[in-house]
């Protein structure tokens, strides 16, 4: 399983997708894998990775890396994760 530190996320200009910007932790990643977000104790949300952006001119290490997640089909799951305000964690990737 990959693990991904997330720094920043950052809502896209089509207000559908989210890109999760951070770094590789361990193991690799790659479109269609799914990202585990943990909600509560219990519950998770699960979201597919749609697209894998580098930023090259990224002076900071820690957000080289962007994961972009397309929540057009689930825009309650947006509104949740969105909630959330997911930066400096670290997440499962499967």
């Amino acid at each position: 399983m990959a693990k991904f530190h997330v720094k920043k996320t950052s809502l896209m200009e089509d207000n559908r997708s989210l890109v999760f910007k951070g770094r590789v932790v361990e193991g690799p990643i790659n479109k269609g894998m799914k990202i585990d977000i943990p909600v509560t104790d219990a519950a998770s949300i699960s979201v597919v990775i749609f697209d894998i952006v580098h930023f090259e001119k990224q002076k900071d290490e820690e957000k080289k890396v962007g994961l972009v997640v397309d929540f057009s089909s689930e825009p309650e799951a947006l509104d949740i994760v969105l909630d959330l305000k997911i930066q400096d964690e670290t997440l499962e990737i499967s």
